[in-house]
């Protein structure tokens, strides 16, 4: 299984290279032409266990190839010049469609390194973009990629850009990841499924489209080019065909971006892990805790956004910290609040779908809530004493990894907590308001339950020692 594994993980490209492909190719074409066998499948097939019983069990040599293309051209039984005069004659008397193949199979060989050569994942989806237009002579190119989380096609565009989402079953690409079949359109504005809404937009004609799934190595849909607008007029069946050997490309180099990607981020995760955990250890008071975990604990799992909220079960409230003021929310109010009082993680795709959920803060903040993961923090007796609510994955949505890592830190972290300077003066007294906190004043909002609360909730470090006074 781990052998399999390496071989799969190694670039197309560099697979070709190191095997000497293009000259083993090269070197049976040559041989069929020079022959002409009416059975040419057979013919290859004696051709190469000649050459195999020769090599008598020796390891393969991909030096090999060169020296079979080379005794091909210096074969005795056939003079050079006659040899070179057939084989134009045999390239002359060989079908439109058949020569164009050949003329492609260099530039495909070229694409398949380009794209495998980079592990960023947006710098493959530009060089496999950019191959397609290029070898299929097409206008423009778009890549799209499945995310199971959503049930729907992301375009893969820059760094940074809004994500956009298609569902499945929507519009050609959509069409075609769902059925796993190719689609090949000579004039798209008479197909249905083609939505023109962008060209009104833009001004831009739509005329011709191929597009072709990407599957990785389980045969599994995972995506899908499109390519726009044939210099031809129309795309062909070689166009089709060259197409689905760039989508297998397209497909090993996504899976090998995707794995290099995982492995950084969890390096990263880990590290800011520490990061956090060196840092609540170093600053155990009211501010520094609360600072601490608010404007760094998001940094772990890629997130926009955090609100850590303390359990008061006496009052049956969340309570957090912004600056000098204590807010208060009741416990069984919002999300955070269904998470602090049954004790399980909540983790949301889409917040606008979900009940708890409440729109109003993204409306006056202007702040786009859309996904979150909320997760209780246990004391060492088990009992939730807070709840940590982390806004907006960067890319995509929370997924199981996440969950995993925040489980570990917020392990970590209970305890530090029923041990800090706040936890202790909760646990001894309130003060004249009634809160848990030194804080001046206190807001009672059901609102700031919701996962908007965070657009608003930034905790300013204060002066310890002035805090230990009062």
């Amino acid at each position: 299984m781990a052998a399999d594994s390496e071989k799969f993980s190694e670039g197309a490209a560099d697979y070709l290279g190191k095997t000497n492909f293009k000259s083993l190719v090269e070197w049976l074409t040559a041989e069929v032409l020079f022959h002409r066998p009416d059975d040419p499948l057979a013919f290859v097939r004696e051709v190469v266990g000649d050459k195999l019983s020769k090599r008598g069990g020796a390891p393969y040599d991909s030096r090999e190839c060169d020296r079979y293309l080379q005794e091909c051209y210096e074969d005795p039984s056939v003079d050079t010049d006659s040899a070179m005069a057939g084989r134009k004659e045999a390239e002359a008397e060989l079908p439109e469609d058949a020569m164009n193949r050949l003329k492609v199979l260099e530039k495909l060989i070229v694409a398949s390194r380009s794209i495998a050569k980079t592990l960023d994942p947006f710098a493959a989806t530009s060089n496999i973009i950019s191959e397609t237009c290029n070898l299929l002579e097409a206008d423009r190119a778009t890549l799209f990629k499945l995310d199971p989380a959503r049930g729907a096609l992301k375009l893969m565009v820059a760094e940074g850009a809004e994500d956009i989402y298609l569902p499945l079953g929507t519009g050609i690409a959509g069409t075609v990841a769902e059925t796993g079949t190719p689609i090949n359109i000579s004039d798209a504005y008479s197909d249905a499924r083609f939505d023109r809404s962008h060209d009104d937009k833009t001004g831009y004609r739509t005329k011709s489209i191929l597009c072709v799934p990407v599957r990785d190595a389980e045969d599994n849909v995972v995506g899908c080019i499109q390519a726009i607008n044939s210099a031809s007029g129309e795309f062909s069946e070689i166009d089709e065909e060259i197409l689905g050997i760039l989508c297998a490309q397209a497909g090993v180099a996504l899976r090998n971006a995707d794995l290099y990607t995982l492995a950084v981020k969890s390096h990263e995760k880990v590290r800011g892990l520490l990061e956090v955990i060196r840092a609540m250890h170093d600053n155990l008071g009211i501010n520094s805790l609360m600072f601490t975990i608010t404007q760094r604990a998001h940094t772990i799992v890629d997130a926009d956004r955090c609100t850590f909220f303390l359990a008061n079960h006496a009052s049956k409230e969340l309570w957090a910290m912004q600056g000098e003021v204590d807010i208060r929310i009741p416990m069984d109010k919002g999300i955070a609040g269904a998470v602090a009082t049954s004790g399980e993680m909540i983790n949301i795709h889409d917040a606008y779908e979900d009940s708890r959920f409440n729109q109003e803060v993204d409306r006056a903040s202007g702040y786009r809530t859309r996904t979150i993961l909320c997760m209780p923090l246990r004391g060492t007796d088990a009992k939730v004493v807070g709840v940590i609510q982390l806004i907006n994955k960067r890319f995509g949505v929370f997924d199981a990894e996440d969950e995993e890592i925040m489980e570990v830190f917020l392990n970590i972290a209970g305890p530090i907590i029923e041990n800090s300077q706040l936890f202790q003066a909760s646990a001894s007294k309130a003060d004249e308001s009634g809160t848990e906190f030194t804080g001046k004043t206190v807001a009672r909002t059901a609102s700031a339950s919701s996962a908007g609360f965070a657009s608003s909730a930034v905790i300013e470090e204060g002066d310890e020692d002035e805090e230990e006074d009062d």
